[in-house]
């Protein structure tokens, strides 16, 4: 145990805490690039086999300290939700918000005096869904509109959908759709 004592002290067990501080720093830094560096700490640990692992914790007006990573999201402070720089994210989720990028993303605004585009347009091609800022992928959309037969296998099945909504067909379900939308 002096053995490991003594070395935690040597200049090669400060250059590796040292190595684990930054790479630690690192990857906080690519997390929340609008952060306050100077309300938190890393903090470095040593194993047995004399490697370093860092956390970087938030040191609060009361000097409690708070582990950035190893704690639960939901229940930090507003103090480290601003010293982050998440303060201004209102609910949406940070890994999506333009805060986590450098730049922010390119959401055009919508002119509402414009005629609306024609839903024919909205199913021609593929379309990008975001996952993250960075990364998409591309599908494209069912035409729902389609104008599709209802076929019927039993003269039972064509008296209940003639006497009355069966919403169990999908022509009905889109019609029904529409109706409470508009």
């Amino acid at each position: 145990m002096d053995a490991l004592l003594k070395w935690m002290k040597s200049p090669e067990a400060q250059k590796i805490a040292d190595s684990a501080e930054d790479k630690a720093w690192n990857e906080f830094q690519q997390q929340f690039p609008r952060v306050d560096r100077s309300k938190f700490e890393s903090q470095a640990n040593f194993g047995k086999n004399h490697t370093a692992s860092a956390e970087i914790v938030f040191i609060n007006s009361s000097g409690v300290s708070t582990s950035v990573f190893g704690s639960d999201k939901r229940y930090w402070s507003p103090q480290m939700k601003t010293a982050l720089g998440l303060d201004d994210v209102n609910g949406f989720p940070y890994q999506l918000s333009p805060l986590k990028t450098k730049k922010p993303l390119p959401i055009p605004a919508v002119d509402f005096t414009e005629a609306a585009p024609s839903i024919k347009k909205i199913f021609a091609g593929p379309v990008k869904i975001y996952v993250t800022p960075d990364s998409f992928f591309v599908t494209s959309f069912r035409e729902i509109f389609e104008q599709t037969r209802i076929r019927h296998t039993s003269a039972s099945e064509s008296k209940r959908w003639l006497g009355g909504p069966q919403i169990k067909y999908w022509p009905q379900q889109l019609t029904f759709a529409v109706f409470c939308a508009t």
